[in-house]
């Protein structure tokens, strides 16, 4: 049986610290066919990272077969230097400094492509077709491997004059940057200094929801610190809608109403009045069809 497609779909990819995920997305925001996900190996030679991300690229056309294929659009975790399609030196892909991936990606294709920072594809999505549908203005933060946040006013990414808009994994928190807490790697790293045992976020998450002191320890520090970023960012850009995704959100029982707790009483009364938050309304496909809306406006 012949699969009759939409008029219009576009790849989406998403390259995070930990894994790249890719799928078929139509003008709607309808998944098409079978998204896939590997692993990133991030520290593995770069030139092995890209062989994988073009061979994931190729089951994605394969899926396609029939459709027209508008293009590639890539999220990818930064910073990168959008104009010129290139990830500069970026913590979680340190084997791929100052990679083209544009280039390689159109080349290798020929196909039209998008690259934009992982946090500013994913919030496009929201607003196009998850939580920040129907809002004006959205301020997102993606909380993976790393920290991103990403700014989108009627349906258009705020990049900033260097495109590093909403970088704010760097700024200074205590005695480090605010992404060695806010982040999945963060929180392994508070139950490191506590314990001095190095274990994943997810078992650590495990062991809060078990009453483990030391677990609710670090998620407590977590808290008070994503409570405070939050509050910087919001103060300055004063969104309807603040959209939290990425893969820390499985642990959103753990934090989520203590943080909105502190959250507000950080930022103006007036604003906390009338502010919403909310997870990703697209969960974890958000990323590939964030990178697949990037074809799809501007």
């Amino acid at each position: 049986m012949r699969i009759v497609y939409p008029k219009k779909i576009a790849i989406g990819v998403d390259i995070g610290g930990t894994k790249i995920k890719a799928g078929l997305v139509d003008i709607n925001g309808q998944i098409i066919g079978i998204p896939e996900s590997i692993r990133t190996l991030a520290h593995e030679p770069g030139e092995m990272i890209i062989e994988q991300l073009t061979l994931l690229i190729r089951r994605m056309i394969q899926q396609a077969d029939g459709a027209e294929l508008i293009g590639i659009g890539i999220g990818s975790t930064g910073p990168l230097d959008i104009n010129k399609g290139i990830i500069l030196e970026c913590n979680n892909l340190p084997t791929l400094h100052n990679y083209p991936l544009h280039k390689k990606i159109e080349s290798t294709f020929g196909l039209p492509v998008k690259l934009d920072n992982d946090a500013n594809a994913m919030m496009l999505g929201e607003a196009l077709w998850g939580a920040g549908r129907n809002l004006n203005s959205i301020l997102g933060i993606t909380l993976g491997t790393g920290l991103g946040a990403a700014i989108v006013v009627n349906r258009k990414i705020i990049r900033g004059a260097t495109g590093c808009a909403g970088e704010i994994w760097l700024s200074p928190y205590k005695e480090g940057m605010i992404e060695d807490y806010v982040s999945g790697t963060g929180i392994s790293n508070l139950y490191q200094r506590i314990t001095k045992r190095k274990i994943s976020g997810e078992e650590i998450s495990k062991l809060a929801r078990e009453g483990d002191i030391n677990a609710l320890k670090a998620w407590k520090e977590f808290t008070q610190a994503l409570a405070y970023a939050l509050s910087w960012t919001v103060n300055i850009v004063d969104p309807e809608v603040v959209i939290i995704g990425g893969s820390v959100m499985h642990s959103s029982d753990i934090f989520w109403d203590s943080m909105v707790s502190l959250f507000k009483k950080y930022i103006c009364p007036q604003t906390a009045a009338s502010i919403q938050l909310k997870p990703a309304g697209l969960k974890d496909n958000a990323g590939f069809m964030g990178a697949a809306a990037l074809m799809f406006v501007e």
